[in-house]
């Protein structure tokens, strides 16, 4: 996020949708959205824009999940009491690793932008890993550890 929007406020983790009103009636507003905060769904990031709000859902692997979380984040936007004075006109961003198309394709038609130029080298590597995963080698390896695991009655 201080890669993307430097100058920008930015929040991590943010909890979206309204609370009901029973809590916020018994626990007043701030409290009651500390109390119910574990039943919102949590956007990963947010940035306020001079003109937009751009909520960002970052994925390694699951990308079905980053495309289906955002329209519904963007729907709970205005009923977010923490983000209430935020803009409301909304920009959706999945943040992934590397090029997919099949990923580019959906977002085209979900209104969400996917943005793949920026990963850290820490979420290269697990990357990598996963992609050598499935590699004669790893599974060999795999299965010599569980052999001797066997060997040792531990499994």
């Amino acid at each position: 996020m201080a890669w993307a929007y430097p100058k920008n406020e930015v929040r991590m983790r943010v909890p979206l949708g309204p609370i009901p009103q029973e809590t916020s009636a018994q626990y007043g507003l701030m409290k009651g959205l500390r109390v119910y905060r574990p039943w919102r769904p949590e956007v990963d990031a947010v940035a306020r824009l001079p003109e937009k709000t751009v909520l960002v859902e970052a994925k390694i692997f699951k990308y079905m999940d980053g495309l289906s979380k955002l329209p519904v984040y963007k729907s709970l936007l205005p009923s977010t009491p923490e983000l209430a004075h935020w803009p409301q006109t909304v920009e959706m961003v999945l943040l992934i690793p590397a090029k997919i198309e099949w990923v580019r394709a959906a977002a085209q038609n979900t209104g969400v932008k996917v943005v793949s130029d920026y990963a850290p080298e820490y979420i290269k590597q697990v990357w990598d890993e996963r992609d050598r995963y499935w590699t004669k080698e790893a599974i060999t390896k795999r299965e010599e550890r569980k052999q001797k695991l066997r060997e040792l009655g531990i499994e």
